[in-house]
């Protein structure tokens, strides 16, 4: 019986420690000896897509799993991320709707051989009668350098238009509440 409190014990403090982490408004790191070394700053984190000047859905990377392993074939360490969105609707409306939405890693720091923007295009159905949606986007490779790939940043973000940037900086990353008039 011991045991079993002390664990439960754990687990909660564990929790709570966890919910902390995506609670904050500064980007999320990896911790310095984890591979990938991923980076989601919060101000491309998220975009609001507006539809005949209405704010319709806000699409959010919340997050990612990854790890890393080297690849005998090419003699390389690679990255493997699959990004984590949560999609919301901001109308009344609950019709089923396809959302796209582009989203991209860079690299801006390293060996120049690692370095560049590659873009990758997030497609999801939002069911009938729901309101957000969360889900994982395709697993992302990437190469990494074989040595000090614990320091080799990778940002992870959502791609914005220069209007979408500066909705985004008007807004302040606020949580939005469901319009119940259409």
């Amino acid at each position: 019986m011991k045991k079993i409190a002390i664990l439960s014990i754990l687990s909660g403090v564990m929790l709570v420690s966890s919910c902390g982490l995506w609670s904050s408004s500064e980007p999320i790191v990896a911790p310095k000896d984890n591979c990938p070394n991923v980076i989601i700053p919060r101000d491309i984190a998220y975009v609001t897509q507006k539809v005949n000047y209405k704010d319709d859905f806000r699409i959010e990377v919340i997050g990612y799993s990854g790890y890393c392993y080297f690849d005998k074939r090419v003699n390389r360490r690679k990255a493997v991320i699959t990004p984590e969105f949560e999609v919301r609707r901001l109308r009344q409306r609950l019709d089923e709707t396809d959302v796209d939405f582009e989203y991209f890693t860079e690299t801006i720091k390293g060996p120049p051989e690692y370095l560049g923007k590659k873009h990758y295009f997030g497609h999801v159905t939002i069911p009938l009668n729901q309101r957000e949606m969360r889900f994982s986007g395709k697993p992302l490779e990437l190469k990494v350098p074989n040595v000090e790939y614990g320091n080799f940043e990778i940002y992870l973000g959502l791609e914005l238009s220069p209007e979408e940037r500066k909705y985004n900086n008007r807004t302040f990353d606020i949580k939005y509440r469901f319009e119940e008039n259409h």
